[in-house]
């Protein structure tokens, strides 16, 4: 009878234990995407490097790739579609801020002006940080839930 009491203490205490790891675990966003321009990554920092995929549609077209930022329009590079019909860029941003990407299509059999764009926010790599919260305030919490889960004050688990 003890052991399967024992049996149903750890089970719940496996199950409060996942619940609140599944709270507290921060949420990642996805790749930012529009119209046939994907950004791949999150939490964007400057001095990273990001993949801008491109979908041309057919081979042969060259995607050049431009950033708007603090009003200012630069090239961010420029790559011709393989096989696969699709053109990659890497993008390194090196200022903080709001950041407006854009692609203009060129060449190939198809004429198609522009694709995106995608607005990405990029914080300052030296002031970021990554994940929130704190394992050791995260023990306390189930310590208590075990104990209370068993009986006792928290102060141990048998």
């Amino acid at each position: 009878m003890n052991n399967i009491r024992r049996f149903g203490l750890s089970a719940a205490g496996i199950a409060a234990i996942s619940a609140t790891v599944a709270l507290t675990a921060p949420f990642a966003a996805a790749d930012t995407a529009s119209n046939g321009m994907t950004v791949v990554g999150s939490n964007f920092t400057t001095g990273n490097a990001y993949t801008i995929n491109i979908l041309t549609g057919v081979t042969g077209v060259t995607a050049n790739v431009y950033d708007t930022v603090n009003g200012s329009n630069a090239l961010v590079g420029s790559a011709t579609s393989t096989d696969t019909a699709q053109a990659s860029v890497q993008w390194t941003p090196t200022t903080a801020g709001s950041h407006h990407l854009w692609v203009v299509l060129t060449g190939g059999s198809q004429s198609v002006p522009t694709s995106g764009p995608v607005d990405i926010t990029v914080a300052d790599s030296s002031t970021s940080t990554t994940g929130t919260g704190s394992a050791s305030t995260l023990f306390p919490l189930i310590a208590n839930l075990l104990g209370s889960l068993a009986g006792g004050n928290g102060a141990s688990v048998g």
